[in-house]
Order: structure tokens, then C-alpha cells, then sequence
């Protein structure tokens, strides 16, 4: 066989071969990629669901706070009214308390 009648059978195998190599590695790689892309959609999805549960719990934290902040004002606010009082009683205490050199009178008994 010459050069020429040679070639013509190699450059059409090389051809033939490259165009099944390129059909076969693509059906290899699409499948791949098809797995992975049904993947990347669920891990996608996760993540939009986990970023949706932070933001309530963070809103939830918030609510919270708020309340125990309006709980803590409340507090102090009662306290200060109960110290206020406390000091009213005693002032009361100390001007209804008989003399110091006097004696107590006797209580009464209830009838």
C-alpha cells in the first residue's frame, strides 16, 4: 500500500474515533453533571430553609429580649414604688411610736 492509500483510512479511523471518545465523554460528563446539578438544587434548597429558620429565631430572640428588657423596666419600677412605700410606712412607724420615756399602752383585747 502507498502513503496515500493509508492515510485516507487513518485520518477517517482518527475522525470516527475522536467524534466517539467526544459522544462518549459527553454522555459521561452529562450524566456527572446532571448528578450534580439535582446535588447543588437540594444543598440550594437547604440552604434557603436554614436561612428562612435563622431569621425567625432571630426575630424570635429579639422579641425576647424586648420583654425581658419591658420585664426589667417593670421591675425596677415596682421596686422603687415598694421602697417609696416602705419609707412612708416607716416615717408613719416612727410618728405613731410612743415617746421613748413613756411606756406602751396595754393592748386591747378583741371583743
Amino acid at each position: 500500500m502507498s502513503w496515500r492509500g493509508t492515510w485516507a483510512p487513518f485520518a477517517l479511523g482518527l475522525i470516527v474515533g475522536g467524534g466517539l471518545g467526544t459522544a462518549g465523554g459527553y454522555l459521561g460528563w452529562g450524566r456527572q453533571r446532571a448528578a450534580l446539578a439535582g446535588r447543588l438544587a437540594a444543598l440550594e434548597s437547604s440552604a434557603t430553609q436554614v436561612q428562612a429558620e435563622r431569621e425567625q429565631i432571630h426575630r424570635e430572640l429579639d422579641d425576647l429580649v424586648r420583654e425581658r428588657r419591658e420585664m426589667a423596666t417593670a421591675a425596677e419600677t415596682l421596686r422603687a414604688q415598694v421602697e417609696r412605700q416602705l419609707h412612708r410606712l416607716e416615717d408613719l412607724s416612727a410618728k405613731l411610736a410612743p415617746p421613748a420615756g413613756e411606756p406602751e399602752p396595754p393592748a386591747r383585747e378583741a371583743p
